[in-house]
């Protein structure tokens, strides 16, 4: 296996929290691992966060845990010899809270720059007058279709939205990207519209939320652009570019054929890396096509569940998730990731939308073809 050749240097508790790795490339180029906590409660429980550290030559940095982690995160580089301050930029996976949430304070002790996808820079900014309600002027566009009621927000977010505004971003291009010598950035939306991959001479990808082990990463809804569309520029179109099933579909096709590229490449993930006291290798090839597979069985799934009659998507939820998922804020993502789901078969005329909301199984299973066929996978 490619993770028995890194050398732990802190060994964290059992799912990795606190875990420090270093992992020598044969091209002389050193990835350190960073694992910050990231337990929000319940059985939706991602694991740590794993941030990147890489050099040794203009070393940069691949996300900072989630908000409150960036102090940590610093003193856990300090504890292996790294100096925040020697950082030539962060980069960021995707604007995810638990990603990019300490950057805020990282950039306040250290005066680092900032990368990533140039929709992050849009989306990240507070726009009042755009937004859907009176409720979400405080907060930035990338958060505007949050699921998690007020109660929880006002209290958890506002903070993090109002510094998150205050960053300056060095924008990376919406086309694969170079970043220096052997560093390549792929932008990879789906489950976030700003998702990148990061290939380092051609040895390892930093994959963040894209493909993960063990559990599979939501994807967006498609209308979530519709929320969006004001701020994103006037040439993004299209929802499917950024949002929904079918633009992750396609980035997870696009990591497999990095994988057929590249086929011994070290995976690392956002989360799951270290979980359960052991290691969790990807294989990219394998791991896409078991994700890609879970989503055509869901569709189908649904569809199963649509066979006795109309349900709304949080009876489709109750229905499908392991009740365990389901307490608290569960059913909020759970309800989500069913909707995303909807807007494929809607696409596909294998359901119908209610007035009221609900969805009306067709009796077909067009979606398994257009994803098999129009999308080549």
């Amino acid at each position: 296996m490619l993770l028995d050749r890194v050398e732990v240097m802190q060994a964290g508790d059992r799912n990795g929290n606190n875990r420090i790795f270093r992992r020598r490339l044969s091209s002389g180029r050193e990835i350190i691992g960073l694992a910050t906590e990231n337990f929000y409660g319940g059985d939706w429980d991602l694991g740590p966060t794993w941030n990147y550290w890489v050099g040794p030559e203009r070393p940069f940095l691949v996300d900072t845990g989630r908000y409150g982690m960036g102090g940590k995160l610093l003193a856990m580089m300090g504890q292996v010899g790294l100096k925040g301050q020697d950082l030539d930029f962060v980069l960021i996976s995707h604007g995810h809270e638990d990603h990019d949430g300490g950057l805020m304070e990282i950039v306040a002790k250290t005066g680092v720059r900032v990368k990533a996808q140039a929709l992050y820079d849009r989306l990240i900014r507070i726009y009042p007058q755009d937004a859907p309600s009176s409720l979400k002027e405080a907060f930035s566009a990338s958060c505007w279709h949050c699921f998690m009621p007020e109660s929880f927000t006002q209290v958890h977010c506002l903070e993090y939205h109002k510094k998150r505004n205050e960053l300056q971003i060095e924008s990376i291009a919406e086309s694969d990207t170079f970043l220096g010598e052997g560093v390549q950035a792929y932008h990879l939306p789906g489950h976030s519209p700003d998702s990148l991959a990061l290939l380092i001479d051609k040895e390892a990808i930093l994959v963040g939320d894209i493909v993960l082990p063990e559990i599979t990463p939501h994807p967006s809804q498609e209308a979530f652009f519709k929320i969006t569309e004001k701020v994103i520029s006037p040439h993004h179109r299209q929802a499917q570019t950024f949002y929904g099933l079918k633009a992750y579909l396609r980035s997870l096709n696009r990591l497999k054929e990095i994988g057929q590229e590249h086929p011994h490449l070290l995976v690392l993930p956002g989360h799951r890396l270290f979980y359960n006291n052991q290691w969790h290798e990807i294989d990219l090839r394998v791991r896409v096509t078991e994700v890609i597979e879970h989503h055509i069985q869901r569709g189908g799934d649904i569809l199963t569940i649509l066979k006795d009659g109309p349900r709304t998507p949080e009876e489709v939820a109750r229905r499908h998730f392991d009740p365990k998922l389901l307490k608290g804020f569960g059913i909020n993502l759970a309800v989500s990731e069913i909707l995303s789901h909807a807007e494929f078969l809607l696409s596909s005329r294998d359901i119908l939308r209610q007035e009221n909301g609900s969805l009306l199984g067709l009796g077909s299973h067009h979606f398994e073809k257009i994803i098999r066929d129009e999308l080549g996978m």
